[in-house]
């Protein structure tokens, strides 16, 4: 799909619907200010300041047809270094139309065609930075069979936090070929969720199943994944509620080598920056606990890997309300380095 095809055919879709009709447009904001300081084996470190965040626009719907746009932007501040997580290829600020859709809706069922945020297993928008991850193509999700939720969707671009050129959408793929997924989610059984994927790609076909079951006291939760028969995943996790206090554990074992796929990827041991990906024969365990007291959440997650650097998170968050949100996550990566990124948000 073609960058200027999504505009120009939005504009065609917005003259042939907004013929005899009013539209109405709805509209969001989000001011994100961001510090990155990252402390490399040495003890180096660099340091970025950035401004930026989002500005979005949808017309409700018109005889089931409706638009929208969002443009994000990341502008660092009194300098910079080279950090990739908030600025682009040419370690500068950058600007980016991530969503120009078109929508169309027939009962509980939407197509989307265009740039847009989506969020699966295998491709996310991992918004860990100042700009999330975006996609271009074709996407449908179907909730008109009860409990049930049918994704489909075919990918064939990306741009954003997780790309080698966020500012820039390009394929997913070396090839033209678009990735092709499908999943149902099914939520029939009293507090259980229960889905299935699979994703075609040029080299690999990815199948992901995941079961969970929770309640307000507790939690349990399996997941499998096939990455081309050889590379092969499972993990379970657990966790108990005591109060204010979330107690969490997760396991995975890796045969082969799999990937997070095009986004931040969907394993119970995911730390802040490392991953059971991309080792050969990982294994991994998680715990955590998280506590919650009136507008404060704070968090602290340890990551043990069999292969490769431990990892240890704390995070603290701040919501003084619906619009405005602080917050502070440091990571310990131990021989790898340190990571300390500090978030403030502003809705309107």
């Amino acid at each position: 799909m073609r960058e200027t095809g999504v505009i120009a055919l939005s504009l065609i879709a917005l003259t042939a619907i907004g013929m005899g009709a009013d539209l109405e447009l709805k509209t969001k904001a989000n001011l994100r200010a961001g510090a990155i300081q990252i402390e490399d084996e040495a003890g180096d470190k660099t340091t970025t300041l950035s401004l930026g965040g989002l500005v979005g626009i949808e017309t409700t719907p018109i005889q089931g047809f409706s638009m929208g746009a969002t443009f994000f932007t990341t502008n660092p501040l009194f300098g910079k270094d080279n950090e990739a997580m908030f600025l682009n290829s040419t370690n500068d600020g950058y600007s980016i139309l991530g969503e120009a859709f078109i929508q169309a809706q027939v009962g509980e069922t939407t197509l989307k065609v265009g740039r847009q945020i989506i969020d699966t297993p295998y491709a996310d928008s991992d918004d860990i930075g100042m700009v999330p991850n975006s996609f271009e193509g074709y996407s449908l999700i179907s909730k008109d069979i009860a409990d049930t939720t049918i994704i489909l969707a075919s990918l064939d671009k990306w741009a954003g936090v997780d790309t080698e050129q966020p500012e820039k959408f390009r394929n997913l793929q070396e090839s033209d070929d678009a990735v092709l997924a499908g999943g149902v989610i099914y939520e029939g059984v009293e507090n259980t969720t229960l889905q299935a994927w699979h994703y075609k790609l040029d080299n690999a076909n990815l199948t992901y199943l995941e079961a969970g079951y929770e309640t307000e006291e507790f939690n349990l939760a399996g997941q499998y994944s096939d990455q081309d028969n050889s590379n092969l995943v499972w993990g379970v996790s657990a966790g108990v509620n005591i109060g204010d206090l979330a107690l969490t554990t997760a396991y995975n074992k890796v045969d082969g080598e799999v990937i997070n796929g095009f986004g931040g990827g969907p394993f119970f041991t995911s730390s802040e920056d490392h991953t059971i990906a991309e080792v050969s024969d990982q294994e991994a365990w998680l715990v955590g606990a998280e506590y919650g007291y009136k507008q404060f959440t704070g968090a602290i997650t340890h990551v043990n890997f069999d292969k490769g650097e431990n990892e240890t998170d704390y995070l603290l968050s701040y919501a003084m309300n619906d619009n405005f949100s602080m917050d502070i996550i440091y990571s310990d990566m131990y021989d790898d380095g340190k990571m300390t990124r500090l978030f403030a948000n502003y809705s309107f």
